[in-house]
């Protein structure tokens, strides 16, 4: 089956079967775009997804997120963003959330176990929490680290230096290297 085909095979189901109470769009390059109705919603519709014969979704791409503080793409604060993937019928699907600053996010590590570190990475980079998360903890900022850094609060030239880092200075007192003579001479 040609991408096209499966692509339209795609969309024709998720319009028959998931877009009823649900916004379904269209990126640039004609991929659907699936807005869940809630977090909640977000679980179970990728749970049904990787059930589907027609869609066979078996594979999280990306799990990321977005600050909506503009309110661009609904009334809540963040947007989470699920890129799903059909190794079998070469297609993407995209699912969208809107999430709230205090409002948990289900956790699809039971689902999809890459999902771990990339809900880490949204927890430490967002704060967005995912209810259900074996190890949900900072993953890239520093466990001492106040602040969430993309949020579109956060100052982009704020520093917070922590007064018990080890001093290191790469290069400071670097061996001398002989790199003339050949090891034959030494």
């Amino acid at each position: 089956m040609k991408f096209h085909e499966s692509q339209a095979k795609v969309t024709t189901r998720l319009t028959e079967k998931y877009s009823k109470e649900r916004k379904l769009e269209f990126d640039k390059l004609n991929e659907p775009v699936l807005w869940a109705k809630n977090c909640d919603d977000v679980k179970l519709l990728i749970k049904q997804m990787t059930l589907d014969d027609q869609i066979k979704v078996d594979y999280l791409s990306d799990l990321t997120a977005y600050d909506n503080q503009d309110g661009e793409d609904g009334d809540k604060r963040f947007v989470l963003v699920y890129q799903l993937y059909s190794l079998e019928l070469h297609t993407r699907i995209r699912i969208k959330c809107l999430v709230d600053l205090n409002e948990t996010a289900q956790s699809i590590t039971d689902l999809f176990l890459g999902a771990n570190w990339l809900e880490r990475e949204v927890f430490d980079m967002y704060g967005i929490k995912f209810a259900g998360h074996p190890n949900l903890r900072r993953i890239l900022m520093d466990e001492r680290f106040s602040g969430h850094p993309l949020r579109k609060e956060y100052p982009i030239k704020q520093r917070e230096p922590f007064s018990d880092n080890i001093k290191f200075h790469l290069g400071a007192n670097p061996e001398q290297v002989d790199t003339h003579s050949t090891s034959e001479e030494k």
